[in-house]
């Protein structure tokens, strides 16, 4: 099984589009699946190979997870072959499946300031107290800070899978040192070259249907925020930490030959 810890604003809901791809059933329930019980394992008796995209929401991707981690309890996982979302490292405690963990990278102040232009649309997480702000940048990283989402890599890394449903604790150095040594366990790609990571896909994973259109990317470029340094820097100062020993070892950090391109699009001509 692969498992996709999905950091916000890393390329997720692109990715999502090529996992859908190559999957013959793609499962992307709401939260209203949690009451739901036999429907998974429908699915399960009648698919060759399932992924599921949990829920975007803090609290509702974990919820859900749980959920399904209880309900297919017994069952044969095997045809599971997916799951990713906002949650973090540790599912294979819970599951008896070899699980492959894979997370796309990106440098933590950039990543922010992207999240902070997704809370502008109405309905996310933060969307109603930044706009009572008028958007204040500082506002939201209080906001961070406030909700335990500050040095979220960290966090999600660290774990538990359902860390955000924890009791809220200040990043320390014991949870960036549980992090870094959970990273060794993880599949790193650089968000960067996203086509690299494509062509590792299909090579590890024999993911032949690799096309795509960029989704949910930001329109709001090279924008300048005033903001508290200090704050910034409690927010993200153990995910540079983190980003910086990770980023030495993603599979995808060359660049794509000839041959290599050349493969991908045959493979997604013959699909």
């Amino acid at each position: 099984m692969i498992f996709f810890i999905h950091i916000p604003k890393t390329a997720g809901t692109t990715f999502y589009e090529i996992v859908k791809k190559n999957h013959d059933f793609f499962l992307k329930p709401k939260a209203e699946f949690l009451s739901k019980e036999k429907y998974l394992i429908e699915k399960l008796s009648s698919n060759k190979s399932i992924a599921i995209r949990l829920p975007g929401g803090y609290e509702t991707a974990p919820e859900l997870l749980n959920n399904i981690v209880k309900n297919i309890n017994g069952c044969d996982t095997s045809k599971i072959d997916f799951i990713g979302g906002h949650v973090g490292y540790g599912v294979h405690r819970l599951i008896n499946e070899k699980v492959d963990y894979i997370s796309f990278l990106r440098e933590p102040k950039k990543r922010l300031i992207s999240d902070f232009n997704e809370h502008h649309k109405n309905g996310r997480f933060f969307y109603k107290k930044l706009q009572n702000s008028n958007f204040d940048f500082n506002i939201y990283l209080e906001l961070l800070l406030e909700t335990g989402l500050d040095n979220l890599l960290t966090r999600q890394l660290a774990g538990p899978h359902d860390f955000f449903l924890q009791k809220k604790m200040k990043v320390s150095p014991d949870i960036f040192n549980k992090a870094l040594s959970n990273s060794e366990k993880i599949i790193f790609l650089d968000m960067e070259k996203f086509d690299e990571s494509l062509f590792f896909f299909n090579k590890k994973f024999n993911w032949k249907n690799t096309s795509y259109i960029k989704k949910n990317v930001s329109t709001k470029k090279n924008e300048k925020h005033n903001y508290d340094k200090k704050l910034l820097n409690e927010i993200i100062k153990y995910d540079l930490r983190l980003y910086d020993k990770i980023q030495q070892k993603v599979v995808n950090n060359s660049d794509l030959n000839f041959l290599q391109k050349i493969k991908l699009q045959i493979d997604n001509f013959l699909r």
